[in-house]
């Protein structure tokens, strides 16, 4: 297959370098737990109202089905890295802050079906989110996402307050504290 020793070095390290940038991305290594939450402001051409998702009874839900409470939407996939990275730390806010006042609400953006996600968000030990589902994947074209995961505040009126676009350590003490402080304004 190669024919020289040199080519074999190159892609033996290439491929060495590339598997453990992999493992220190999938153990958390790059992530810093002490960055602060930094939202971006609301993205003007998002259409939120023309988000539809599903639960895994098929009823259909948008983001005016959870008006009361601030809610902190992630946009996932399975297939996503970094949305496997952060789902524990959503699961941990969810545990930690949500109420009445505040709920962390987790869409899967992708064909595969609900007994998969579900199945997928077993092994990963989640236990205090509800999954919905988006099986059209229109979500990210209606909120204008760049990519997966995206997280969306929203006000009690279903408003959007900002979104954080890539991975985060979202049961960090500055989001706790924020979303605290959200609560109690």
């Amino acid at each position: 297959m190669f024919k020289s020793k040199k080519k074999l070095i190159i892609y033996s390290i290439f491929f060495t370098i590339s598997l453990l940038l992999l493992l220190f991305y999938y153990t958390g290594l790059f992530n810093n737990s002490s960055e602060q939450l930094k939202l971006s402001k609301p993205d003007p051409l998002s259409k939120i109202e023309l988000v539809e998702f599903y639960d895994s009874n098929n009823n259909k839900y948008n983001i005016t089905d959870f008006s009361g409470k601030f809610i902190l939407m992630n946009f996932w996939a399975t297939w996503c890295l970094p949305c496997r990275v952060e789902m524990p730390s959503l699961d941990r806010l969810q545990s930690i802050v949500g109420d009445n006042q505040f709920q962390v609400v987790i869409v899967a953006v992708e064909r595969t079906s609900f007994s998969k996600i579900n199945d997928f968000l077993r092994e990963i030990e989640i236990k205090n989110l509800v999954n919905f589902h988006d099986p059209s994947t229109m979500a990210g074209k209606h909120i204008n996402a760049t990519g997966l995961p995206i997280t969306v505040l929203f006000d009690k009126s279903g408003q959007e307050l900002g979104r954080y676009n890539g991975d985060f350590e979202w049961d960090s003490n500055d989001v706790i504290n924020y979303i605290t402080q959200l609560k109690n304004s």
